[in-house]
C-alpha cells in the first residue's frame, strides 16, 4: 500500500505512580538520557519517519523539561525528523493518543497529504529499548496490511487465575494495583495452561493508517468500548492486525528495577600549596604541623580529590563548576559539607567504594588515618570498610618531595541508573 508521510506518536502523558519515584518513569535517567528522550531519539533518528509527535500530560506541568528533552533529540537525530513536536495529553491514555492523532492529522492536512494514506506508529515512552529494526518492520508490514502491532512470543509457560486480580486490591495497603509481593491473600492457579505458542506479548510501536485508527477511536468512543491498547481499538472496529516481530529489550518501563543499574568508576586530582599560618585539614581531620594548605576553603586537597572523582563517575563536571572560588560564600567552608552537597547532588546512587592517596613528604599522616576514613565513611554513609585512605611520600622529589605542597588522588566506584 502506498504512502504519503509517517508520523510516529509517543505517548509520556502518563504519572508512572508504580515506579515508586518522585519523577515519572519516563524522566528516569536511561542510556544518558531520559527514557523519554532515549525513545524519542530512535524515531527522530530514523530517516523514514517524518516527524514525531510527544504527547504531555494535560495540565502542563512537565512541557519546560520536555521542551529541553525534545531540543536535545533534535541536537543528537542529526538528519532524522528533527524536532519533536509537543502536544498535550488527556486524563486517559486514550485521550493522549487521540490528542497525538489529531496532530498527525493536522500535519498531514498542511502537507497536502491523504490521511487514508498516511501512516503512524502508535510508541509509549515506557519502552525506550525500540529498534531501529522494530521500526522498519512495523513500517514495512503496511505494505500489505491495515495495522501491525510488534509482540514476542511468550518463553514463559502462562497460567490464568479463577479471580481477576482486582479482588485483591483491598488487601494491599497504599497500593492500588495488584502485585504478588505486596499481597496479603493470594490468588489460585487456575489448572487449566495457556498454550504458549499461541501466545505473544504485546508491545509498541503499533501502527495504523492514519484515517482508520482515528476512525477506530471514533467507533470505540461511540460502542463504549474502552480496549487495553490502539490495536484493541483497531479490531473492536474490523480491522485485522498483524503481528511483527518485536524483541525483549523493548520490555516496558513499569518499576525501578526494569531500569538496568549500571556501575561506574570515576578519578579526581588536587593540589594546593602548603603555607605559615593556615591549618592543615586532611579528610577533614585537623594535622599539626607548621604549615597548612592554601585555597578559597579550608584547601582539604584530598576530600577535593574526592568530590571530584564522585562528581565525575556520575558525569557531573567538577567541584570548580559546582563551587566555584570566585562565590565568597564557599571562602573558609568545611570540606565536608561541600562532600555532603555532592553526595546529594548525586541522587539514588550506590558508593560501592573510594580510595584516596595524599601525596605528601610531611607530616606523617598514618596516625589520622583512621579519623579520615570515619569522616568520610559518615558523609558519605558508606561503611568503614568501603573507604581506604593511605599516604605516600615521593622521596623528596617534585614539589611535593620539596614540602612545597600537598596532592592528592582519589578513585570510586558508583553503581546506579544514569
Amino acid at each position: 500500500m502506498e504512502h504519503e508521510s509517517i508520523y510516529a506518536i509517543i505517548v509520556a502523558a502518563g504519572k508512572g505512580t508504580r515506579m515508586g519515584t518522585d519523577i515519572p518513569k519516563q524522566l528516569m535517567p536511561y542510556e544518558g538520557s531520559t527514557v523519554l528522550g532515549t525513545a524519542a531519539l530512535k524515531f527522530a533518528s530514523a530517516d523514514n519517519i517524518d516527524k514525531v509527535i510527544i504527547v504531555s500530560p494535560s495540565d502542563g506541568s512537565l512541557d519546560g523539561i520536555y521542551e529541553k528533552i525534545v531540543r536535545d533529540v533534535a541536537e543528537r537525530a542529526g538528519t532524522g525528523s528533527g524536532t519533536p513536536v509537543i502536544v498535550r495529553g488527556g486524563k486517559e491514555r486514550s485521550d493522549s493518543v487521540k490528542a497525538g492523532l489529531g496532530e498527525c492529522l493536522r500535519l498531514a492536512e498542511e502537507a497536502g497529504n491523504d490521511p487514508g494514506r498516511t501512516i503512524v506508529l502508535i510508541h509509549d515512552a515506557a519502552r525506550p529499548g525500540v529498534t531501529e529494526e522494530i521500526i522498519n518492520a512495523n513500517i514495512d508490514a503496511m505494505e500489505t496490511c491495515r495495522a501491525a502491532v510488534t509482540a514476542v512470543p511468550s518463553v514463559d509457560s502462562v497460567r490464568m487465575t479463577a479471580e481477576h486480580s482486582g479482588k485483591y486490591n483491598e488487601k494491599i495497603a497504599g497500593n492500588s494495583s495488584f502485585s504478588l509481593k505486596h499481597s496479603i491473600t493470594y490468588p489460585i492457579m487456575n489448572s487449566n495452561v495457556v498454550e504458549r505458542d499461541r501466545v505473544y506479548m504485546v508491545q509498541t510501536p503499533q501502527t495504523f493508517m492514519l484515517s482508520d485508527i482515528i476512525k477506530a477511536y471514533e467507533t470505540a468512543d461511540e460502542g463504549g468500548y474502552k480496549g487495553t491498547d490502539d490495536a484493541s481499538i483497531a479490531e473492536f472496529a474490523g480491522i485485522n492486525v498483524a503481528i511483527v516481530q518485536g524483541s525483549v529489550s523493548n520490555n516496558k518501563i513499569t518499576y525501578q528495577e526494569d531500569i538496568p543499574m549500571t556501575t561506574r568508576v570515576g578519578t579526581g586530582y588536587d593540589v594546593h600549596r602548603l603555607v605559615p599560618g593556615r591549618d592543615l585539614i586532611l579528610c577533614g581531620t585537623p594535622v599539626p604541623y607548621e604549615k597548612g594548605l592554601l585555597g578559597h576553603s579550608d584547601a582539604d586537597v584530598a576530600t577535593h580529590a574526592l568530590m571530584d572523582a564522585l562528581l565525575g563517575a556520575a558525569g557531573m563536571g567538577d567541584i570548580g563548576r559546582h563551587f566555584p572560588d570566585s562565590d565568597d560564600k564557599y571562602k573558609g567552608i568545611d570540606s565536608l559539607k561541600l562532600l555532603a552537597e555532592v553526595k546529594n547532588m548525586l541522587g539514588d546512587v550506590t558508593i560501592n567504594n573510594v580510595d584516596i592517596t595524599i601525596i605528601a613528604q610531611a607530616p606523617k599522616l598514618s596516625p589520622y588515618n583512621k579519623q579520615m576514613q570515619d569522616n568520610i565513611s559518615r558523609i558519605l554513609g558508606i561503611p568503614c570498610s568501603s573507604v581506604n585512605i593511605k599516604a605516600t611520600t615521593e622521596e623528596g622529589l617534585g614539589f611535593t618531595g620539596r614540602g612545597e605542597g600537598i596532592a592528592a588522588i582519589a578513585t570510586c566506584a558508583i553503581e546506579g541508573r544514569f
